[in-house]
């Protein structure tokens, strides 16, 4: 009898245990959720996501070890609303229209179908974004209901109904209200009502990063650029501006700045990142920036040696920074490997030049480089090339290397070519092959070692022959005479002071 009383009592006391379960689960869902909405609001976007992701798996635990709880609706909504913030928008639908199946509160319900409603958005579900919003716009909790009229204003401007969007912004009472009635100031060109609004909004009691950002880039693409930088200025000294927040500001207004050719003004925002956030991930993006920005001004060599050292330390720190450094770096290495290349010497010294151009930016360098092929390889066939490219990268002694293109290589397919001449499209062929061949007989010769029977690459016989090519595309040119390509080549390099003649040889008869 004793056993039989006990029995009702431990299954009691059981169920009150797998209550309690999906009841604490639920609880510390609840509790990274709140803490997530802390960390948003401070700016501290890194501990936001992690909450986020905490508050998404212990909802997820009671629904899957629990599907039988009442908590289970109550989850779902919360699981939805946490992967709407890490941005799984497909992952959050699925978890809304789970909660709206079962059987939810009032006020629950509107909150999830607003949720949907912003999800659908995001996949361009205009129509039934808009339904689930206006049903959650009924909602009593304030928050739900600014949110959802927030996101109807925002499908009503995706539809072109301005007007319809105004209305719904001005009866959301959120603080991304007002941002997005600017917003659609900025989209019917009027920057100056938006930039009075964003005046405004610099001195509220506020600061969302998450609002700002977007903002500031539709300003600036809107053409008043000058107007983001008053208003980047004076965010970033806010005391409720975190550092990581003013750096990410600052690195936006850096990128807009390059994106508009103003690298002084780029420099300063990069150099402000370094200065308020330098060891944290912005700040090393910053350092690479600023690295970058040195080689891109480099006249000298011994310019890049300042940035070389800042790239190796900031490839040691890792990340993304890192890596971003460590790609530049392998680019510095191989320029000075290309400039010592003892085999084929004028085509790496050429390629090296292009190198700094192409991929690294250092305009200044590459055309000094390019230039001194006149010095260095004044019989290589593709020194004209070179000297066209200096020119065209506004080397400092232009003058002189027009003059010296019209009066050693004015026969040349690449001069011929760049003054509008007709180059003969064969002979300018081979020139290009034999520069492409010459590069990489030397690749496959620095692959596999030394060449055999003791030659360079320059003396194997695929070398000698792209440079016959090279010769012969020469002496092709020099063979047609000078005519209208030569008139082209005038116009373009002004006038010689003496009859051209092309390398190597005599001067051509008149």
């Amino acid at each position: 009898m004793r056993r039989a009383a006990l029995a009702p009592a431990l299954a009691a006391l059981a169920c009150a245990a797998g209550a309690c379960a999906y009841f604490n689960a639920m609880y510390n869902a609840e509790h990274y959720a709140r803490a997530a909405q802390t960390s948003e609001r401070a700016g501290r976007l890194t501990e936001a996501h992690a909450s986020w992701v905490e508050a998404a798996a212990h909802a997820d635990t009671l629904i899957v070890h629990h599907p039988a709880s009442g908590w289970v609706a109550k989850a779902q909504l919360l699981r939805g609303k946490a992967l709407m913030h890490l941005g799984d928008y497909s992952g959050a639908e699925v978890a809304l229209q789970s909660a709206l199946r079962r059987r939810l509160p009032r006020e629950d319900r509107l909150e999830a179908l607003g949720l949907l409603g912003r999800a659908q958005v995001y996949y361009h579900q205009l129509d039934s974004a808009g339904v689930a919003l206006d049903s959650a716009a009924l909602a009593r909790d304030r928050a739900v209901r600014a949110e959802a009229l927030l996101d109807r204003g925002r499908v009503w401007l995706a539809l072109g109904r301005p007007d319809s969007a105004r209305l719904a912004f001005r009866r959301s009472s959120g603080a991304e209200a007002a941002f997005a009635l600017a917003a659609v100031d900025v989209r019917l060109g009027d920057t100056a009502a938006a930039g009075a609004v964003y005046d405004s909004l610099a001195g509220a009691k506020t600061f969302d990063e998450g609002v700002w950002r977007p903002a500031l880039d539709s300003l600036a693409q809107a053409g008043d650029s000058a107007h983001v930088a008053r208003l980047v200025g004076r965010l970033v000294v806010r005391s409720d501006c975190s550092a990581g927040a003013a750096a990410r500001l600052l690195l936006d207004e850096a990128d807009r700045r390059i994106g508009v050719g103003d690298s002084t003004a780029a420099a300063a925002a990069w150099r402000q990142v370094r200065d308020v956030a330098r060891d944290s991930v912005e700040g090393q993006a910053a350092g690479v920036a600023l690295a970058r920005l040195a080689i891109a001004a480099a006249a000298a060599d011994s310019d890049l040696d300042r940035p070389h050292r800042q790239l190796e330390e900031l490839a040691r720190a890792g990340g993304n920074a890192g890596r971003e450094a460590g790609a530049t770096l392998a680019q510095l290495v191989r320029a000075d490997a290309l400039a010592s290349a003892t085999d084929a010497p004028d085509a790496h010294w050429f390629q090296r030049a292009e190198l700094l151009r192409d991929s690294l930016g250092a305009g200044r360098l590459a055309a000094a480089d390019f230039a001194a092929m006149a010095e260095r390889f004044p019989t290589s066939p593709w020194t004209p090339k070179a000297l066209v490219a200096a020119i065209a990268e506004g080397a400092s002694d232009a003058d002189s290397l027009q003059g010296l293109l019209l009066h050693r290589y004015a026969r040349s397919p690449y001069v011929i070519a760049a003054s509008g001449g007709v180059a003969g499209a064969a002979a300018l062929a081979d020139l290009e092959d034999s520069l492409r061949t010459v590069l990489a007989v030397a690749s496959a010769g620095a692959a596999a070692g030394s060449p055999a029977r003791g030659e360079s690459v320059e003396e194997s016989e695929p070398g000698v022959r792209s440079r016959r090519l090279g010769e012969a595309a020469v002496a092709e040119t020099r063979a047609a005479g000078a005519g209208p390509a030569r008139a082209g080549a005038a116009a373009m390099l002004g006038p010689p002071s003496r009859p051209p003649w092309g390398p190597p040889g005599p001067e051509p008869p008149e």
